[in-house]
């Protein structure tokens, strides 16, 4: 009868499945593997230790936080608040506006029938659309529009006239305004619409050596 103990041995220096590699060989590889697998789990813990899992966190942080969300959703709806008030506002000073133009409206509705009927003067309808003009011109005024003083003879200001027209004028010493095509004016401190003018400059004087240039050529 075979002795189990050799038949074992025999079992474990044979060969494995494929038949080319010892199987005492593999065993070794497959401790080796397992080995250097603990180690590096080892090392791995080492370099990202895991907090505490019975650790608390900071109460003083967590108010401070508490705290910084509060004024955010407070600042946010601020804002909010301070646009709707804003476009609120703008919308009620437009609608003052427009309520007394309407006034300014009807008066040349009125002209404008009374050219229809017939029967009226031209200087009678002429006098009401001046006084309807000036009652726009009242309405404005009141509102911060102001006219700009500009007359021919003027020097020319860029910073609140715009030249349409430029030409060369005699006896001028500087930039200046020789008629106005269209009124400028503020809303309040700021320019509202520049004025357009026709500007005159200066002729230009030939210079010495221009002027003996000239007579060499003659």
């Amino acid at each position: 009868m075979a002795d189990p103990r050799r038949s074992r041995s025999k079992k474990k220096e044979g060969t494995s499945a494929r038949g080319k590699i010892p199987i005492s060989v593999v065993e070794d590889e497959m401790e080796k593997n397992l080995e250097e697998a603990g180690n590096s789990k080892a090392e791995e813990e080492v370099e990202n230790p895991e907090l505490p899992t019975d650790s608390k966190p900071d109460p003083i942080k967590l108010q401070l936080q508490d705290k910084l969300l509060r004024l955010q959703a407070e600042f946010d709806n601020y804002r909010k608040r301070q646009a709707r008030d804003f476009r609120k506002l703008c919308t009620q000073g437009k609608k003052e506006l427009i309520k007394e133009l309407l006034a300014v409206l009807d008066n040349y509705h009125r002209a404008e029938q009374l050219v229809k009927e017939g029967g009226h003067s031209v200087e009678e309808i002429a006098d009401g659309l001046m006084k309807t003009s000036e009652q726009l011109v009242g309405i404005l005024k009141q509102e911060g529009l102001s006219e700009l003083d500009i007359k021919k003879g003027d020097p020319f200001d860029p910073n609140i006239q715009e030249a349409m027209i430029a030409e060369e004028e005699e006896g001028l010493d500087q930039d200046t305004v020789l008629e106005v095509y269209q009124k400028g004016y503020r809303l309040g401190e700021d320019l509202l619409r520049p004025a357009r003018v026709k500007v005159g400059k200066p002729v230009l004087k030939p210079t010495a050596g221009e002027q003996d240039e000239g007579e060499e050529g003659e």
